[in-house]
């Protein structure tokens, strides 16, 4: 091998070396995320809403909390998919979703079709809140 051939497989191997370190720390670092917790953002985006819908909060963040994901997805459906939300309100559905998502990756038996579909909507009306289902 000539001399500059060496040098180059030396780069290659210092530089493949250096992204796996770094590859096992992000995997280590990512595996230790905080669950999403969307009890208090649901409750402060939506204290001026009307009073049915904060009613209605009331119930999806007791339920979260209680850790029943089905009748918080129930309660929470509509009210993202017939109301014009603020972008405040978008983000707390969005953490609702997630922490609802986190839920259902440590317990599969919790993603029924009806689950599914309830999601799916929801994710649709935030992420494209000008169309209506």
């Amino acid at each position: 091998m000539s001399d500059t051939s060496s040098k180059k497989m030396r780069s290659f191997t210092i530089l493949s070396l250096a992204i796996s370190v770094a590859l096992i720390l992000c995997g280590a670092g990512c595996g230790k995320k905080a669950k999403a917790d969307a009890s208090v953002q649901l409750q402060q985006s939506f204290h001026t809403a009307e009073p049915e819908v904060q009613k209605t909060m009331e119930t999806v963040t007791t339920s979260l909390q209680a850790g029943n994901y089905a009748e918080a997805t129930r309660a929470l459906a509509p009210v993202v998919t017939e109301h014009a939300l603020t972008d405040e309100q978008r983000q707390a559905v969005g953490v609702a979703l997630q922490q609802i998502n986190q839920s259902i990756a440590v317990n599969p038996s919790l993603d029924t079709k009806e689950m599914y579909e309830m999601r799916a909507k929801m994710f649709k009306a935030v992420h494209n809140p000008n169309k209506r289902f």
